[in-house]
C-alpha cells in the first residue's frame, strides 16, 4: 500500500514536471512582453504598483494560456493555435509600442483593428517608415517567439492531459486574477479600470493584456457608468445683475488701452504676462457710457429646474442637476461683433505657432497679428490624434475614448445642435465642409453631416487637380471657394465653410511628403541651419500659407473680404517631430520641454476679419473647446453656455483668484493625469507643482484640489453628454 502511494506521488510529480515548461513559459513570455513595453515607454512613468499589478495579471494570463493549450487536443491543433496567438500578440505589442512612440498614445485593440484598413490604405508609407524606425525594438519583442519555436514540443507536449492538473493551474489563476482585479478596483486608478477605461490610460497601470481583455469585455457588456448618483449639485441662480454688470464694466475700463504698438502684438507664442485679459483699441468696440453701465445678460435660457422635476431617469436627472449647477458666462462688449458675417473655419493638420514666420509665411503672420491675438491659447493632444482635436474644435466638448470608439464616431447618430454647422444653419447660413483626404476617414461622412454640414472629401465629390500625398490645401481652396463665393453673391445667403486640411501631415522628409518636396527649395533657403525634419515641416506648411493667401485674394477680389471672418487652429501639435531619438520640436520651438510639458501644447488660435481696424490682444488662458462658444458670442447666437465643456473667451464674470464654472480653465491631459492653466496660474500634473501668477494669491493646495474636482466632473459629464444623447433629452427632437 505504502509503495502504491509513493508510486502515485512520483507519477503526479512527473506529470507536473512534464507540463512545467508550459506553466513557466506563458507567464514568463507575457511578463517579458509587458515589462519591455513599459521599459521602452518614453511617455508614461513607471511606478512600483503598476509593475506589480502588471506582473500579477501577466502570470494569471499565462496560467490560463497554459491550461488551454495543454488541454486542447489533438496536439497539432493546440500548437497551431498557440503559435498563431503568440504571433498575433507579438504584432499587437509591436504596434502598440510604435503607436505610443509615434502618436504618444496606446490604442484599444478593437478600435485599432477597425482602423487598420483605412490606415493601411491612406498612410501605408507612414506606417512603413514608423515600423522601420523602431525595427530594433520590434526585434526585442520577438524573443519569446524564438524561445517558443525552439522549445515547442516541450511547451506543448503530446502527453494526454489529465484532470488532476486542473486545480494545479486554475486555482492559482483564479486567486491571482481575482485578487489583482480587486486591487485595481480599490486603487487610485480604479476609474481607469472601470468607467473611465481607455487603453491609453490603463496600459501604464495594468499592462496591455488586461486592457485588451477589458476592451473586449466592455465592448460586449458595455462600459460601467460613472458613479454620479452620490454627487450633490445645487442649482445656479442669478445674482444681482446690476452689481455684476458694474464689476464687469469696471474691468472693461481697466482693460482699455488705446495705444497698442507693434511690440505688443507680435509674439504669437508669448507667455501669460499678467497684462489685462483683453487689450483693445477703442475702435474695436462700442464706447460705454461712464454713467449708464451696460447690463449684460447671462448665456443661459434652459429651465433645468423644470427638467429635473419632470425627469424619471436617474442618470439624466443627475445630468440636469450638474449642468443646472454651473454658472453661465455673461455676454460682453464683443457679443454680436461679427453678427451676419460669413465664416471660414479650419482645423489645420499638425499646425503650431512656429509655422508662423513674418518673412516665410507672411499671410499667416498677417492673420495672426492683425485680428484677435490670443497669447495664451492651447490645443491639448487629447490622446485621440486628429479626430480628438477636430471634435473639440467643432463642438466645444471634451473628446474622449468611448467603448470601442471615440466621442466623434459615437456622436454620429446623436443630436448635436450646438455645433457651428447646426447653429449657423438654423440661422439661414449655407454650411459646407471639406477635407482633402479620403472622405470617410474617421467616419467624417457620418459625423460631419450630423453636425449640420454638406460634406465632401476625396471620393464623394471633392476633386483635386493632382493625386499627391499629402494633398494640397491650396488645391482644395481652388476647387471649392469660387463656387461658395459665387453662390453667396447670387443668393445673398451668408456662408459658413469648414475645412480639415492635410498638407501639414507627417512624415517630415523630402521622400514621403510631396508637399515638403514641392516647397523644399524655399524652406531650405529660408532655414539653412535647421535640420531636415524642421525644414520639411516648414515646407509642407508653406502650402497652407498659399491656401490662406488664395482665400484672402479671392475674398478681396470679390469685394467680400470685410464681410468674412477667418478662424483656424491646429488639430494637434506636430507630434511626429518628437518621435524617435531626437525631439525636433524642441529645435523648432526653441523651448527645452517634452510631450509631458504644458508648454508643448501652446498653440495659435487665428481669428481675423479685415473689418477690424486694430488688433485685440487677449491674454486670457483658453483652449480648443472654447472656440465654438466664443464664436457663438461673436456671431450673436443664442446658446446656453452650460452645455459646453469650454467657455466664451471674452466673458468676464469671474475673479482671477476665485473658482467658478465660468472661469478660464485649460485642461491638458498628460498621460492619465491632468495639468491645467487658469487665470491664477498653472499646475503641472507630472511634477505636482502649482506655479501662481505673481499678482494672484490662492491657497495652492485647496485651489488645486478644487480645480481637479471640477476637471473630473467636466470629463465625466462630457462623456455622458455623448453616450446618453443628452442634447436630445434637453431639446426638442430634430425634425425629419
Amino acid at each position: 500500500m505504502e509503495e502504491n502511494k509513493k508510486t502515485k506521488k512520483k507519477k503526479k510529480r512527473n506529470l507536473l514536471q512534464f507540463y512545467t515548461p508550459a506553466i513557466v513559459f506563458y507567464p514568463a513570455a507575457f511578463i517579458y512582453f509587458e515589462l519591455l513595453l513599459k521599459a521602452l515607454d518614453n511617455y508614461n512613468t513607471i511606478t512600483y504598483s503598476s509593475i506589480a499589478i502588471t506582473v500579477l495579471f501577466s502570470i494569471a494570463a499565462g496560467l490560463l494560456f497554459a491550461f488551454v493549450f495543454t488541454l486542447i487536443r489533438p496536439v497539432i491543433l493546440s500548437r497551431i493555435l498557440s503559435s498563431l496567438i503568440l504571433i498575433f500578440l507579438y504584432i499587437v505589442f509591436c504596434v502598440e509600442h510604435d503607436c505610443n512612440q509615434f502618436y504618444k498614445m496606446y490604442y484599444g485593440i478593437t478600435y485599432a483593428i477597425a482602423m487598420t484598413g483605412q490606415v493601411m490604405g491612406d498612410f501605408a508609407g507612414t506606417v512603413f517608415d514608423v515600423a522601420l524606425e523602431y525595427a530594433l525594438q520590434e526585434a526585442l519583442f520577438s524573443l519569446p517567439l524564438i524561445v517558443y519555436f525552439f522549445n515547442l514540443k516541450k511547451i506543448i507536449p503530446k502527453k494526454k492531459y489529465t484532470i488532476k492538473l486542473i486545480p494545479v493551474i486554475l486555482i492559482p489563476f483564479m486567486v491571482i486574477q481575482l485578487s489583482t482585479g480587486l486591487w485595481c478596483r480599490n486603487s487610485d486608478f480604479a476609474n481607469f479600470y472601470t468607467y473611465d477605461f481607455t487603453a491609453f490610460t490603463l496600459i501604464p497601470h495594468t499592462g496591455l493584456l488586461t486592457a485588451f481583455r477589458l476592451d473586449i469585455q466592455y465592448l460586449i457588456a458595455g462600459t460601467p457608468e460613472a458613479p454620479i448618483e452620490d454627487d450633490e449639485f445645487e442649482l445656479w441662480t442669478p445674482e444681482d445683475e446690476t452689481l455684476l454688470s458694474d464689476t464687469q464694466n469696471n474691468r472693461d475700463n481697466d482693460n482699455q488701452d488705446n495705444n497698442i504698438n507693434s511690440s505688443e502684438k507680435t509674439e504669437i507664442s508669448k507667455s501669460y504676462n499678467n497684462q489685462p485679459d483683453i487689450i483693445a483699441n477703442e475702435n474695436n468696440v462700442s464706447n460705454e457710457s461712464e454713467t449708464e453701465p451696460i447690463v449684460y445678460d447671462y448665456n443661459a435660457y434652459i429651465d433645468f429646474a423644470s427638467l429635473i422635476e419632470n425627469e424619471s431617469n436617474p442618470t439624466t436627472k443627475k445630468m440636469h442637476e450638474y449642468f443646472g449647477s454651473l454658472e453661465p458666462t455673461m455676454q460682453n462688449e464683443y457679443t454680436g461683433y461679427f453678427e451676419g458675417k460669413n465664416l471660414i473655419f479650419m482645423s489645420v493638420e499638425a499646425f503650431c505657432p512656429y509655422a508662423i514666420d513674418k518673412d516665410f509665411t507672411p499671410t499667416l503672420y498677417k492673420l495672426a497679428t492683425e485680428g484677435f491675438v490670443f497669447n495664451n491659447f492651447y490645443q491639448p493632444y487629447w490622446s485621440l490624434s486628429t479626430t480628438g482635436g477636430e471634435f473639440a474644435n467643432m463642438t466645444g466638448i471634451i473628446p474622449e475614448w468611448i467603448d470601442s470608439g471615440n466621442s466623434f464616431t459615437v456622436s454620429e447618430d446623436k443630436y448635436m445642435p450646438y455645433s457651428l454647422g447646426s447653429l449657423l444653419g438654423n440661422r439661414g447660413y449655407s454650411c459646407k465642409a471639406f477635407h482633402n483626404n479620403s472622405y470617410d476617414y474617421y467616419e467624417r461622412d457620418k459625423t460631419h453631416p450630423n453636425l449640420g454640414y454638406d460634406y465632401k472629401g476625396i471620393g464623394n465629390g471633392l476633386k483635386l487637380e493632382h493625386d499627391y500625398w499629402p494633398s494640397s490645401d491650396l488645391e482644395m481652396m481652388e476647387a471649392t471657394l469660387p463656387d461658395i463665393i459665387a453662390e453667396y453673391k447670387e443668393t445673398g445667403v451668408p456662408f459658413h465653410t469648414y475645412y480639415m486640411t492635410v498638407s501639414g501631415h507627417c512624415n517630415y522628409n523630402w521622400g514621403g511628403n510631396y508637399m515638403s518636396r514641392k516647397n523644399k527649395d524655399a524652406a531650405v533657403e529660408a532655414f539653412p541651419d535647421s535640420s531636415m525634419p524642421v525644414q520639411a515641416y516648414m515646407a509642407c506648411n508653406l502650402e497652407f500659407e498659399y491656401a490662406c493667401k488664395y482665400i484672402l485674394e479671392e475674398l478681396e477680389k470679390e469685394g467680400i473680404l470685410e464681410d468674412t471672418v477667418i478662424c483656424f487652429t491646429a488639430d494637434h501639435y506636430p507630434y511626429a517631430l518628437a518621435e524617435g531619438n531626437v525631439d525636433y520640436y524642441k529645435e523648432l520651438s526653441g523651448i527645452d520641454d517634452s510631450p509631458r510639458s504644458i508648454s508643448r501644447y501652446k498653440n495659435s488660435l487665428i481669428l481675423y476679419c479685415a473689418s477690424m481696424e486694430e488688433p485685440v490682444v487677449v491674454n486670457t488662458p483658453c483652449y480648443s473647446v472654447d472656440i465654438v462658444p466664443t464664436l457663438d458670442n461673436l456671431f450673436n447666437i443664442e446658446y446656453d453656455s452650460r452645455l459646453y465643456s469650454g467657455r466664451d473667451i471674452f466673458a468676464k464674470n469671474y475673479e482671477p483668484n476665485g473658482i467658478s464654472s465660468s472661469m478660464p480653465l485649460v485642461i491638458i491631459p498628460i498621460g492619465n493625469k491632468y495639468s491645467f492653466v487658469t487665470a491664477a496660474g498653472e499646475y503641472d500634473a507630472v511634477t505636482k507643482e502649482f506655479t501662481p501668477n505673481p499678482v494672484v494669491y490662492v491657497n495652492e493646495k485647496d485651489y488645486v484640489k478644487e480645480v481637479q474636482n471640477m476637471i473630473q466632473n467636466k470629463w465625466t459629464y462630457a462623456k455622458l453628454m455623448i453616450t446618453n444623447d443628452y442634447y436630445r433629452k434637453v431639446f426638442t427632437e430634430k425634425e425629419d
